[in-house]
């Protein structure tokens, strides 16, 4: 059933903006590539469930957001890890480590929900 978060102008270009929808936050990104359309993804890092909007490091550039506990780096339109665990609170650490900063777990995609933009409005389906 699709959801209304609200009119586009609501939602900053470059900047993540927290949401919460069925009582799980997201994030909701207006890529400044193509700043006319939103790509919304878990704040949650599936490594270990952190947030990733709050937290010691992280944050988000061209496209990428960065887990601010481990450093796991994702596409925020398509979910796709891009780097998996390779340090602890933005300090990188040797690559022999990440086993160990990984606690286990493979690398996995974030949430991502599709979205889109009808009327001047952020629309969600979910």
């Amino acid at each position: 059933m699709p959801t209304t978060l609200g009119p586009l102008t609501d939602f900053p270009i470059d900047k993540p903006t927290p949401v919460t929808i069925d009582g799980d936050k997201y994030l909701v990104i207006r890529p400044s590539e193509n700043p006319d359309e939103v790509c919304i993804v878990s704040d949650r890092c599936p490594h270990a469930g952190l947030s990733l909007s709050r937290g010691p490091r992280g944050g988000y550039e061209d496209g990428v957001i960065t887990c601010p506990w481990h450093n796991s780096r994702f596409d925020v339109c398509s979910g796709e890890n891009l780097d998996w665990t390779p340090g602890v609170a933005g300090v990188k650490a040797p690559k022999w480590s990440r086993r160990l900063i990984a606690m286990g777990k493979s690398p996995a995609p974030l949430t991502v929900l599709a979205a889109s933009v009808k009327d001047g409005q952020v629309v969600v389906d979910r």
